[in-house]
Formats: structure tokens, sequence, C-alpha cells
């Protein structure tokens, strides 16, 4: 009997441990700002996530920023992996292909490479409202360098639909440290 009831115990857990309230298929836009040291960088991004089922989901993004003729864009496409730590916490694991590419108008300097990045963290509904999201990343994009990076970010969810996004991103790339801030919208579906 006792071990039936374990059993029946240890299944109902590992069944609601598989649900939470976090959303994995939406779109979102934001106005962004990045420092790459001698200077700041206005643009915006677009990004997407959807789920294709309670374990995996898969994400593309596009991020562009210029300012006085410099321009530097980055895309991505990847797959991601999580794992409900209970009903309002998801733990997050990804792994993307992004392409960087800068240039400085009027010049022939132009710059394009490959690459990839990994990184995990956690999710989570802080209250039914609010969410805050923080991972750690490691990025390699070939001659736009390579190094760890930290980003966290919440979303106020205005509705079911509907939310407001803000974020920072922190990336050290062969010793350039790279300092990223946005603020945007988000529709779930």
């Amino acid at each position: 009997m006792k071990r039936t009831v374990l059993a029946l115990a240890l299944t109902a857990a590992a069944f609601s441990a598989q649900a939470s309230d976090l959303d994995y298929s939406y779109v979102e836009g934001a106005y962004s700002k990045l420092d790459v040291g001698p200077g700041n960088l206005d643009g915006f991004s677009i990004d997407g996530s959807l789920k294709f089922n309670d374990s995996f989901y898969g994400f593309a993004g596009y991020q562009k920023n210029d300012q006085s003729g410099i321009s530097l864009d980055e895309y991505n496409v990847g797959a991601g992996f999580r794992k409900a730590i209970n009903d309002k916490t998801d733990w997050v694991s990804e792994l993307s292909y992004i392409r960087d590419s800068g240039n400085i108008a009027n010049s022939l300097i132009k710059a394009d490479d490959n690459g990839y990045r990994i990184a995990t963290g956690v999710r989570s509904m802080v209250s039914d409202k609010f969410e805050l999201n923080g991972k750690v990343n490691y990025t390699d994009a070939g001659d736009f360098g390579d190094g760890f990076g930290v980003g966290i970010g919440g979303v106020y969810h205005v509705n079911d639909s509907f939310g407001i996004t803000a974020g920072y991103d922190y990336a050290d790339r062969s010793g350039s440290d790279l300092n990223g801030w946005n603020v945007g919208a988000r529709f779930s579906f």
C-alpha cells in the first residue's frame, strides 16, 4: 500500500511538473540600444518563438543597430528545451545558429560571419502578470569574437495576448564589452 501511494504521488508530481503558466508561442518587437565601447547604436529587434510540445520550442530573431553610418546586424535561429521546476518556473536550455554582420557606410569595410550560441537559464511568473527571465550564454561568432554573456528581462502581461517587455544583455566578445538594452511589446498566441 505504501508503495502504491508513493508511486501515485511521484507520478502526480512528474505530471504536474510538466506544465507551467509560461507561454512559448509569441512574436515581439522592441526598440534597442547597443553600447559598443566608443559609441551607442540605436535600433530594433524582432523575435519569435513557437512551442512544438511540452518540452521543445523553436525561436528566431533579427536585431539591427546603427548610428552615424555604422551598423551591426544579428540573425539567429535555434531550438530550446524547457523543464518545469514548478508550475510558475521553467529551466530552459537553447542552442542557436547566429549570423553577425557589420558595415561602415561610405567605406569598403564590411564583415559577415557565422557562429553559434548556447544558453541556459530560468523563466518564472513571479506574479499573475509579471514574468522574469535570466540566462547565461556562450557565443562563438568567428570574426565577431567569442565569449560569455548574461541576459535578464521581464514581461508585464497586460492580458493573455499582449505584454510589455524590457531587457538587458551583456556580452564579452574576445575582450570587447557589449551592453544592450531593449523595450518592446509581445503578442502571444
